[in-house]
């Protein structure tokens, strides 16, 4: 079965794109980064775009050291290609997104690698859901380019192979997909409003 066209993240049902915050610098990484990840992908993948930038915005737009974005274990190794060639696009990945099971296990597990202590993972490794906050979000309290930037850009290309791409599993691919997208936008509101 095919993703159906009201679950498909490009269907013409779906809003449209953010725009550029007028707060946000005109040149530099945050700059590159919100023109790369703006796409149609969906209301829930604009949500998830939205409280970015209110995170970063509350960082007042900074890129820290290299080093002090996310931990790169178990990172997804095309990820690592586009972080070594950016702001130029990974040809490959930027047509057709990138939708494999292999790549998304490896969002998933990377995802959930960043996580603090406190979650648990289900029998999916997916973090599991929660009723309330504990006090350290700081494994997930990175700004900058070598943070949230490459989430994005993985949850980007799994919605754009989910577009090109037509399985047998895309249904399970894309429910995993809003579920992420899902977790991400709570904890980035989180962090946003802390």
């Amino acid at each position: 079965m095919s993703v159906r066209s009201e679950n498909n993240p490009s269907s013409s049902t779906t809003a449209s794109i953010l725009s550029y915050p007028p707060d946000a610098p005109t040149s530099g990484w945050f700059f590159e980064a919100f023109h790369y990840l703006n796409v149609k992908l969906g209301p829930q993948y604009l949500v998830l775009l939205r409280k970015w930038v209110e995170y970063e915005r509350k960082a007042c737009w900074l890129n820290p050291h290299k080093l002090a974005g996310f931990s790169p274990e178990k990172r997804p190794s095309v990820l690592l290609s586009w972080m070594k060639n950016r702001p130029r696009p990974l040809p490959k990945v930027d047509k057709k997104g990138f939708f494999m099971p292999k790549f998304t296990e490896e969002v998933v597990a990377w995802w959930a690698s960043l996580q603090p202590q406190w979650r648990l993972l289900d029998k999916n490794g997916l973090p599991t859901p929660f009723e309330e906050f504990r006090d350290d979000l700081s494994p997930l309290n990175k700004h900058g380019r070598n943070a949230w930037v490459g989430l994005l850009a993985c949850i980007k290309w799994w919605g754009l192979g989910l577009v090109c791409c037509v399985a047998d599993d895309n249904e399970i691919h894309f429910e995993k997909w809003l579920i992420i997208i899902a977790d991400m936008t709570r904890i980035l509101g989180k962090l946003a409003a802390d």
